[in-house]
């Protein structure tokens, strides 16, 4: 019997068969030949068995967001196994929307969400009053706060804890100039600077209006407003207002300084990422100084007052914003007896942060106070800008 070694692997084999057992033979020799043709494969089907290939073996089911920085970017992945990278901003009872560079502000119904995960750590304000802190998270539908359950109606707010002051606040500039010269030398400069810094139950609010126009080296308006407001959230729709303060100085008014400070109340009346709506209303005090006055007239005057106001701000499209703010302020005779301050913007967005913006101001006295020479100001000022907006 002879040796044979087929792929390196001995075999036996002996003399041929017979004729007569041909069949056998044949048949001996195709087992033989499919033996030696598995024992040769075996060793490439066990390396192959070993590779690993990403796409195919990773389910898609479980594949993460390749990265959650803390200060970064929320996440939604959708039913469909697609996921959306943006900033959470409202957590509503049938929907959430976040807000995507590329998408915008869209809204996701709950149903189409299939895991939600924030980067950052976020404040979560509840109908009771209580805050708690921690990344958003969903499972089997329930919310998470830092692996907490939470009941969707009781979120009353949503906002970043980032421990950095500077991500709580934004801003608002906006300058229009005009320029002429030739027959008539003019130039016109109107400015408004917006502050806001707002948390989970607070919103702060600052903001500066100025107006000044020349002409022939003669001043046709010089007008500054400088105002405070601190809102404290105690429910879903009510907030508490303990401070407003305003400054106001227009000598074309006949005020050298005014101001004016209160506190009140407010109700929310819409307050989602593309509509936000609040009405307040508080008693104040309002100290007035006269640049001149008739005789016998004082030229300080301070009254109580009644402080009444609303905000409107709308975003009209995905690049075009409408915007409201309207202050009346109730007083005695001798303090003007009502003075409104209505302000209206319109932003066209130019790049993510620049807009065009179209501005409108109304400021109005019902009872100006006449100077020494019996000159009663005029009850209205209008100011019409062409300029451009800049969000930080």
């Amino acid at each position: 019997m002879k040796k044979v070694v087929v792929n390196g692997w001995p075999v036996m084999a002996g003399r041929p068969f017979s004729s007569g057992s041909a069949s056998c033979q044949t048949t001996k020799q195709a087992a033989f030949w499919a033996a030696c043709l598995v024992v040769g494969t075996f060793p490439a089907v066990a390396f192959a068995a070993d590779q690993t290939f990403d796409t195919a073996s990773t389910p898609p089911e479980i594949w993460q967001p390749p990265s959650f920085d803390v200060q970064q970017w929320d996440w939604i992945q959708l039913d469909t196994g697609e996921w959306v990278k943006g900033r959470i901003k409202v957590l509503h009872e049938e929907s959430v929307e976040i807000d995507s560079d590329h998408f915008d502000l869209i809204s996701i119904d709950w149903e189409d969400v299939a895991y939600i995960r924030t980067g950052r750590v976020m404040s979560v304000l509840l109908d009771g009053g209580e805050v708690i802190l921690g990344r958003l998270t969903t499972e089997r539908g329930k919310l998470l706060v830092g692996g907490e359950p939470v009941e969707f109606p009781q979120v009353v707010g949503i906002a970043s804890a980032s421990p950095r002051e500077f991500d709580l606040w934004t801003a608002d500039v906006s300058v229009g100039l005009n320029f002429r010269s030739g027959n008539v030398e003019q130039k016109d400069l109107n400015t408004k600077v917006s502050l806001k810094r707002r948390t989970v139950k607070n919103n702060t609010k600052m903001s500066y209006t100025g107006n000044y126009s020349e002409s022939e080296s003669e001043q046709l308006a010089n007008n500054h407003t400088a105002s405070l407001s601190h809102d404290y959230r105690i429910s879903h729709k009510w907030f508490f207002r303990p401070i407003q303060a305003e400054y106001y100085r227009d000598p074309f008014q006949n005020r050298e300084a005014e101001w004016t400070v209160g506190f009140g109340a407010g109700y929310q009346i819409f307050d989602t990422p593309k509509l936000d709506w609040t009405v307040s209303a508080g008693p104040g005090y309002q100290r007035t100084e006269y640049v001149d006055v008739a005789p016998g007239e004082d030229r300080t005057v301070s009254t109580p007052a009644l402080l009444l106001g609303t905000y409107y701000d709308q975003d009209i499209t995905d690049n075009i914003d409408f915007q409201i703010d309207y202050q009346v302020t109730l007083t005695e005779e001798d303090a003007g007896r009502a003075k409104h301050d209505f302000y209206m913007a319109l932003d066209v967005d130019l790049t993510s942060r620049l807009d065009l913006r179209l501005a409108g101001t109304w400021k109005r006295i019902e009872s100006p106070q006449p100077d020494s020479d019996g000159i009663t100001p005029e009850k209205d000022d209008f100011t019409a800008t062409l300029g451009l907006a800049l969000e930080i």
